[in-house]
């Protein structure tokens, strides 16, 4: 009987010691697991950051250019008869009583 108790507690120690090296081993695996999903989303969202300011910088870009051309351009003043500026302003204006 004591050769079966023997025999008995060196399993149950040797089963022990095997679960206490296994349990922690899975565990560190669903943990990294979980490290690397959430690098993938930092990643995906670092991308699309990087997108957004590609996209800010060509609309800078090009309002850049065109504050380049409005400032380049330059606009003189001319003599204009009475005549030709209200015919100017008439054109533009709204008809009054035309819908």
């Amino acid at each position: 009987m004591k050769i079966f108790k023997w025999i008995f507690a060196l399993i149950a120690g040797v089963g022990g010691i095997l679960t206490m090296m296994l349990v922690p081993a899975g565990n560190k695996r669903k943990k990294i697991k979980v490290l690397n999903k959430k690098i993938k989303d930092v990643d995906k969202e670092i991308k699309s950051t990087e997108k957004n300011q590609k996209a800010l910088r060509k609309t800078l870009k090009s309002k850049k250019k065109v504050l380049e051309e409005i400032k380049e351009k330059k606009y003189k003043k001319s003599n204009v008869s009475k005549k030709e500026a209200s015919d100017f302003l008439k054109s533009f204006s709204k008809k009054k009583g035309k819908k």
